[in-house]
């Protein structure tokens, strides 16, 4: 098969074996029909999570299809997954468009965690800062707040913003010294992904080390990346689309426990070219929700009313 798409951007043909997804993840792929009927074919999904425990049909899950040529012809032998197996790597895709990796204008160093806060939870964080949604939500506040907005404090700690200029090219450099992987995603946009290697210093015992792989010739682009235990990734974007925009993981559970941040994108842009529809005030106004103001509705940095941002106990992974 030949990957000619991921995530709606398009590739350079990649021949590969098979093509390994994650939550949010999609692949477009030509498969070429065989020349003669002598043979039908098989083909396996298989739906597994490395974390969990094998649990025979549930963990992981197989299905097998048919591709049928002639009835009653024999099945083919089905290949081994060894070494000679080529799955799609990220790395390894090219954009169409032959944008070379982007210059870089910010540098951010994101490392994930989990541990046990101050409230008795277990969270994940990024940074020491597990993420947790403001009163009042930051696509107000960037509106309402004038050029406070382009301060972070406005947004509360546990939005965990970052406000970027418009059109800067943010570097991403993403760690996950942990022993589960996490399919991230960004909304807005569509990132370069330039590099990824073994992260340092906790590197789990139990997992495998990584080599350092560099693409900046020309990256692919997509929305969401798996990054896996023991693993850093590079990514590179270009802040052109002025807005309020998450990154998190996909897997919900991981973004209910704190996985995600916030990029306030180009606030001074936003509030010249942007309006809240009437439609969404009015469901705010119904559900209590304030529609103006800092992260607790309130003027200036007067965060009265914003629950305290848990602190971290001990950590776990």
């Amino acid at each position: 098969m030949r990957v000619v798409e991921v995530d709606g951007q398009y590739t350079e043909l990649l021949e590969v074996d098979g093509v390994d997804l994650a939550p949010g993840q999609r692949y477009s792929v030509l498969v070429a029909a065989q020349s003669t009927s002598s043979f039908n074919y098989r083909y396996n999904v298989t739906m597994y999570a490395t974390f969990i425990p094998d649990e025979p049909g549930l963990s992981p899950r197989i299905f097998i299809g048919d591709v049928i040529y002639k009835q009653g012809a024999p099945f083919a032998q089905a290949g081994s997954y060894d070494d000679s197996f080529r799955w799609a790597q990220d790395i390894d895709l090219h954009a169409l468009d032959k944008e070379p990796a982007l210059p870089v204008d910010r540098s951010l160093e994101l490392d994930i965690g989990r541990s046990l806060f101050s409230t008795g939870q277990h969270f994940i964080h990024i940074n020491n800062i597990t993420f947790a949604y403001p009163l009042i939500p930051a696509l107000y506040t960037t509106l309402s707040m004038g050029d406070m907005a382009m301060g972070e404090q406005v947004y509360g700690p546990q939005a965990h913003p970052f406000v970027l200029k418009h059109n800067e090219v943010v570097e991403l450099a993403i760690h996950n010294p942990n022993s589960v992987p996490h399919p991230l995603h960004l909304h807005g946009h569509t990132f370069q992904i330039t590099e990824y290697g073994p992260t340092t210093p906790f590197i789990p015992t139990n997992a495998t080390a990584f080599p350092l792989v560099k693409n900046n010739g020309v990256p692919a682009k997509r929305d969401t990346l798996v990054i896996q235990p023991a693993q850093y990734v590079k990514l590179r974007f270009r802040a052109d689309n002025p807005g309020v925009w998450m990154l998190h993981c996909h897997m919900d559970i991981h973004f209910a426990m704190g996985l995600a941040l916030t990029f306030i994108e180009a606030p001074d842009v936003l509030q010249k070219t942007q309006k809240v529809p009437a439609e969404m005030l009015g469901m705010c106004a119904r559900q209590g929700i304030k529609t103006a103001g800092n992260a607790a509705g309130n003027q200036g940095l007067d965060l009265t009313g914003m629950p305290p941002a848990p602190t971290i106990v001990t950590r776990e992974d």
